[in-house]
């Protein structure tokens, strides 16, 4: 059905539509496609009409006639299902569909007011966010900082059993000299698959774990007495020192908190930013005489 109201929508309903394309393409070639009253039809489905000029920018440049077809039928027969099933959707009762047109209006209001406060916030607020206020927050909201994971400092490495000398790693991956753990690094980047040199930055224990072969029953009892594990699988040998941890429900730090306090803040002063704009520009318009109440 569809497409019987595709060609019938023509003026030439024996027209075959791959000639009304090339004709298209041919006077588009000639920059002679503008808007006109005599615009070619495509479809029509109860009061609403479609026009060849409404849709001629979804067909890619340089597509051939027949993609051309193919691209607006597939339109057409689209347009025309969405609008056999609006029709018979607007037929709810009236106070139905003012219900459903008041959402669309206050939807797409606040898409507006959302874009304009994100390129205010962009344009006009202050993004930088010290160590004195993290300190601040992380101090006055200690009892919201708890783990839900254990987290470590450590050192790790995982190194290819093909690589001649593991002793390298070996000397190295227990220290906490600076120097040493720069040599370190500096050897991993060359040479391991995988590493991490966090001697004072945390990460979460089963990321370590998702990584390498060690099968814990109980990871706080490990953490508790183990620093050190050296193991090997079929490909790699893994290297792991732990300098530091914490367990679930511990306090998480301040270290590990950093970023997200950081964006608690900037949340918190974007809210604030907003709500004064909101009054500054409310003030400007009644100053203005722009805003007037009947009640």
């Amino acid at each position: 059905m569809a497409k019987t109201l595709f060609f019938e929508s023509f003026p030439c309903a024996r027209t075959p539509l791959l000639l009304i394309v090339s004709l298209f393409l041919a006077m588009s070639a000639c920059n002679m496609l503008e808007r006109r009253a005599d615009d070619i039809l495509l479809a029509k489905a109860y009061n609403n009409r479609l026009y060849y000029e409404d849709i001629h920018n979804i067909i890619p440049q340089g597509a051939s006639p027949a993609d051309s077809a193919a691209i607006i039928q597939r339109y057409v027969d689209r347009w025309i299902q969405q609008q056999v099933f609006l029709y018979h959707a607007m037929q709810r009762p009236p106070a139905q569909i003012q219900d459903f047109e008041q959402r669309v209006t206050d939807y797409r209001n606040a898409l507006i007011i959302h874009a304009y406060e994100n390129e205010l916030t962009r344009q006009e607020m202050d993004t930088l966010v010290t160590e004195e206020e993290i300190n601040r927050y992380y101090e006055q909201n200690i009892p919201h900082f708890t783990l839900k994971d254990n987290i470590i400092q450590a050192n790790y490495v995982k190194m290819p059993l093909t690589f001649d000398n593991h002793s390298i790693v070996r000397s190295l991956y227990r220290t906490g000299d600076d120097d040493q753990l720069q040599e370190l690094e500096n050897f991993c980047l060359e040479n391991a698959a995988t590493y991490y040199i966090g001697r004072d930055s945390w990460m979460v224990f089963n990321d370590i774990l998702a990584d390498m072969p060690l099968d814990l029953d109980d990871q706080a009892t490990y953490l508790r007495n183990n620093r050190f594990a050296e193991i090997t699988d079929d490909h790699y040998r893994y290297f792991l020192y732990i300098h530091d941890y914490r367990l679930k429900g511990d306090v998480s730090p301040v270290d590990f908190e950093r970023e997200n306090i950081r964006m608690l803040i900037m949340g918190r002063r974007k809210q604030e930013f907003i709500q004064e704009k909101r009054r500054e520009l409310i003030n400007k318009a009644t100053e203005a005489s722009r805003i007037e109440t009947y009640y």
